[in-house]
């Protein structure tokens, strides 16, 4: 399994907000230098997370980006699901076993099960995991009450 690029920068661009001094809204040239990572990609992953309602855009000559919710309540579930879609699991169906067990319909409809019940499986523990881990584990208790660093210079 590969986690994207866009999870990540997700995920520190919330715990960049969250520890914004004061949490001054942020603009996405700021985040973009930062991380070193493309403005225009890094774009497409805020407007993501605002869609979700993690984070919020500021409209004003100040404007830019602020964390919406508490960063104790937002776990990597929830940027992973913003960002990539995690809430459903799509198999592919190739129906490949009738390719190698022809004329055995109970074993192929066995196999095509147990594959599939498999993944369920494995995905669904996958992302319990991920909802107990909120973001603010990532961070000193202190940083990010009122935020200690000035990421605008």
């Amino acid at each position: 399994m590969k986690i994207s690029k866009s999870i990540e920068q997700g995920i520190y661009v919330i715990l960049m907000m969250a520890v914004q001094k004061d949490h001054h809204a942020l603009k996405s040239q700021v985040l973009s230098q930062q991380l070193e990572v493309s403005d225009s990609y890094l774009k497409k992953i805020l407007r993501k997370l605002v869609t979700a309602g993690l984070i919020d855009s500021v409209a004003s000559k100040d404007g830019g980006f602020k964390i919406k919710r508490n960063v104790e309540q937002i776990s990597v579930y929830d940027v992973c699901d913003a960002v990539d879609d995690l809430g459903t699991l799509v198999l592919p169906e190739l129906h490949l076993a009738a390719k190698i067990f022809p004329g055995s319909p109970e074993h192929i409809q066995h196999s095509e099960s147990l594959a599939l019940s498999a993944f369920k499986e494995a995905h669904e523990s996958y992302c319990k995991r991920l909802k107990q881990i909120p973001l603010s584990d990532f961070l000193n208790a202190k940083s990010y009450q009122t935020g200690v660093v000035d990421w605008r210079g």
